[in-house]
């Protein structure tokens, strides 16, 4: 039991990185944009517009993700931790 908390832990927290990666590296292009929006804000970056409004909420939902992987790495590894000082 011990050692499938660890391996789920580990599993948790590569996913957890993965996801944060993920979410570092999002952006959302303005194709079509000319400039700002009443909803959104655009930047020029390396000769392209990005929508940082959308880029947010994109970088924002991937950012949920990755916690939920890491409280379930850091569950696993509770359990783990449990299992060890019983046995």
């Amino acid at each position: 039991m011990k050692f499938a908390a660890d391996v789920l832990t580990a599993a948790f927290a590569i996913l957890a990185a993965v996801l944060w990666i993920i979410s570092a590296r999002a952006e959302v292009w303005a194709d079509g944009q000319k400039g700002p929006q009443d909803t959104n804000m655009v930047i020029r970056k390396d000769g392209r517009l990005y929508d940082v409004t959308r880029t947010a909420e994109k970088q924002s939902k991937w950012s949920a993700y990755a916690a939920y992987a890491a409280a379930a790495a850091a569950t696993f590894q509770a359990v783990s931790v449990l299992l060890n000082a019983r046995y």
